[in-house]
């Protein structure tokens, strides 16, 4: 995930909100990364997640004419993003019960660097935490979360019953609940984002 400022941002901005594809372009590749891990940290699905990135980049490049009324385009970026995060875990996919989560997350804009170099730590840990994790329940875990594989993909890849990976999947994010708790400064926005089965 890029936390570095992307130089010229506001006259790519401006250029954007002229039509210009490729600064557009520019502006996607920075920030997919970013704009996809906080996705990724709410939903636990990679194709939600890219689904959630190309809606919020799409309405973007839609309401471009805006942007010649932004100062900060990280913030409006986030704001945004949040928005569509928000919509569509109440509408569809998520529980209502996760919005309060999701909105304390994203509640203060001025804070957006600071949420920024948070995400990266978080995802750190969360990155030790897996590396931690017995071999089988670790190899599971990442396929089904990070490959996007279902669980009989998963059984034919490792050579072992559907209910085996099942199992390593449960035991994998309860190991992780409990590397996570020594960490309280991340275990409760990972409480919120991931599910159990």
């Amino acid at each position: 995930m890029s936390t570095i400022a992307l130089l010229n941002e506001k006259e790519l901005v401006r250029q954007v909100a002229d039509g210009s594809e490729a600064a557009y372009k520019r502006l996607f590749v920075h920030y997919w990364d970013q704009i996809y891990s906080i996705a990724f940290v709410f939903t636990k699905s990679r194709e939600i997640s890219q689904d959630l990135v190309q809606d919020i980049f799409a309405r973007i490049w839609i309401k471009k004419e805006k942007l010649r009324k932004v100062d900060r385009f990280d913030a409006y970026l986030f704001v945004t993003a949040r928005n569509l995060i928000v919509d569509r875990m109440s509408r569809k996919t998520f529980s209502i019960k996760n919005e309060p989560c999701l909105t304390e997350y994203f509640a203060d804009s001025s804070q957006l660097s600071f949420r920024a170099v948070e995400l990266k730590e978080m995802e750190e840990i969360i990155h030790r935490g897996i590396h931690v994790l017995p071999n089988q329940q670790r190899t599971a875990f990442c396929l089904n979360r990070f490959g996007g594989l279902r669980h009989d993909e998963i059984a034919l890849q490792m050579g072992v019953s559907k209910e085996s990976v099942k199992s390593y999947i449960v035991r994998a994010i309860s190991n992780l609940r409990k590397y996570l708790a020594k960490h309280t400064e991340v275990l409760p926005l990972f409480l919120c984002a991931i599910p159990i089965f």
